[in-house]
């Protein structure tokens, strides 16, 4: 027993010895692990942080081309960006006249290195910090192609872009680069992309049409002389509001006020949510040239000077839209083979058109016979369907088929008599002005393409105007204007509440028109309609209702930069 006393000692002491290495080893290797670990969660930062900078590069780029361009070519008198986009794109210098008009307040946001087909544009920014780590990124822009000018008045400059991103965690740097490609337009500006505008804000006779709680616009709202504003809030704007006085009127509890200001103090309290912009150049109204063109359009060319509804031809075949002279009613529809219909009545007179675009056919049906023409009302440029009434339109209502474009216009007054819809959009989510609204859209999705439904309404020299006996919370999905006079509501001040007007498109006026009244010591609303404004967002890129009246200024834009992206993980 004494003598192995030492062997177990020995054992003991073995064992202990191989105890304590294994926990070291452990103790080793749960380190090293942590280690590991540690970067593997920062290598995985550092990725998100990369993706992170190239998303925020994609929106950088965006608000360069969409918001500090636009407004750069938009505030550039119509001659000079016209000749110098035009000198650009035969120079095929799209490089050149990115840098030249990418500014903000003036200052140059793009920096040029290298000349002709080797030139790049490039915008860098500081580093921006997110989690344990940061990002920074390099936007560079290059000639894709040759720039070229499809038609008058519009330029394109096609552009390739790499957004490289370095991102760093804990040391630990990754580098990504986003590649993708689009094309800057340049044209002739269009009214049909404001939720409002007026030459004058105010009705006819001076009167001034105020913006109160009552009043929600989604879209961009430009004015000539000066908007006018009462009480808290006083209308909810989330689009662009711009004019061109430098001060702005405020109610002031029944005491106007001019004020260089955004609101007036907590009495008259807007809500801005992109921005109020005062002291612009003013955009002048279309000309009687314009409405010359426009009838030429419907008559094909044709001359006639006896009451009736004609639909040009030549031979079996259509050779302008549809013009009628005198009065005249008109019902849109949809038939059993989803064509668009056209009922108008003029006189005693009934004739239905209908738009077989399918077949390339119109259809004219009158007195119990129908002839079918080759072609469509689309008028001498083929642009798309184009109505002009020379006379009043007294009622107009009905339903836009999801394949058809159409400007409907008159000399006189037009009578929106009833709803007109879209065939196909997505309508809108809970009370206007309310949380969590959600306004309606027309770029209603279907099998993956966005529907061309979209009309224009427009009076030439009269006033466009509701009638009275228009429903309740009526829905006009349309771009109307109303050249010399208002959009207004027939007997506005009388009968109490009708609800709200959703105009899903815009409106375009020489006066501001009344919609209803309110009590002037408590802004409650009393009678008529409140109104609802919500901009086609489609408006903001080249589409428009067919030949509708452009105006004196130039846009400059891009709608495909988010298309076609390419993310590449390494160097550069």
């Amino acid at each position: 027993m004494k003598k192995n006393r030492g062997v177990a000692l020995a054992i003991s002491l073995f064992s202990m010895m191989m105890v304590t290495a294994l926990s070291a080893v452990y103790v080793a290797r749960a380190v090293q692990e942590k280690t590991m670990s540690g970067i593997e969660v920062n290598a995985v930062k550092a990725t998100y942080a990369g993706e992170s900078g190239g998303n925020d590069g994609l929106l950088t780029l965006y608000n360069l081309i969409n918001f500090y361009l636009l407004n750069t070519v938009s505030g550039t008198p119509s001659s000079l960006i016209s000749a110098q986009a035009a000198s650009y794109a035969a120079g095929d210098n799209g490089i050149g006249f990115l840098v030249t008009y990418v500014k903000n307040d003036g200052v140059t946001l793009l920096t040029q290195s290298g000349s002709g087909a080797s030139a790049v544009a490039v915008y860098t920014t500081t580093a921006t910090t997110i989690d344990n780590g940061s990002y920074s990124y390099t936007i560079r822009i290059t000639r894709k192609s040759a720039a070229s000018s499809p038609m008058t008045n519009v330029w394109d400059f096609p552009f390739n872009f790499k957004i490289q991103t370095t991102a760093t965690v804990a040391g630990l740097q990754k580098k990504t680069t986003l590649h993708g490609d689009f094309t800057v337009r340049v044209q002739r500006d269009n009214f049909a992309r404001y939720a409002l505008f007026t030459a004058h804000q105010t009705m006819s006779n001076g009167t001034t049409v105020w913006f109160t709680d009552r009043t929600d616009f989604t879209g961009p709202l430009f004015t000539d002389t000066h908007f006018s504003f009462a009480y808290n809030p006083g209308g909810i704007f989330d689009g662009l509001v711009r004019q061109v006085d430098q001060s702005a009127q405020f109610y002031n509890s029944g005491h106007p006020v001019l004020l260089d200001s955004d609101a007036n103090g907590n009495v008259d309290v807007p809500s801005f949510s992109v921005g109020f912009d005062r002291g612009l150049t003013a955009i002048a109204m279309p000309t009687s040239a314009d409405e010359t063109s426009m009838a030429s359009e419907a008559s094909g060319g044709s001359t006639y000077s006896s009451n009736g509804i004609y639909v040009p031809v030549t031979g079996t075949t259509m050779k302008g839209g549809i013009y009628v002279y005198g009065d005249a009613t008109l019902a849109m529809g949809v038939d059993g083979a989803n064509r668009q219909t056209l009922t108008i009545v003029r006189g005693a007179t009934t004739k239905v058109v209908t738009i077989d675009r399918a077949a390339n056919q119109t259809l004219v049906t009158s007195g119990g016979s129908t002839v079918t023409y080759t072609g469509l009302p689309d008028g001498t440029h083929n642009a798309g369907t184009v109505i002009y009434v020379n006379g009043n339109i007294t009622a107009i209502s009905g339903t836009v088929q999801s394949d058809n474009q159409m400007t409907i216009s008159c000399k006189n007054d037009l009578v929106i008599s009833n709803n007109i819809r879209y065939q196909n959009y997505t309508a809108q989510v809970g009370t206007p002005g309310a949380a969590n609204y959600v306004p309606p859209t027309a770029d209603y999705q279907v099998n993956g393409s966005t529907n061309a439904n979209l009309l224009g309404l427009l009076s030439w020299q009269g006033n466009v105007r509701i009638a009275t006996s228009a429903p309740d919370n009526l829905d006009i999905h349309a771009t109307v204007m109303a050249k010399t006079g208002q959009f207004e509501v027939d007997n506005y001040d009388t009968g109490g509440s009708r609800g709200i007007v959703t105009v899903l498109g815009g409106v375009i006026s020489n006066y501001y028109g009344a919609f209803g009244t309110f009590n002037s010591s408590t802004g409650q609303f009393v009678s008529g309609y409140g109104r609802n404004f919500v901009y086609d967002s489609r408006m903001q890129t080249s589409m428009s209702p067919p030949y509708f009246p452009t105006t004196n200024t130039f846009i400059a834009f891009a709608n495909d930069i988010d298309d076609k992206l390419f993310w590449q993980q390494g160097g550069f």
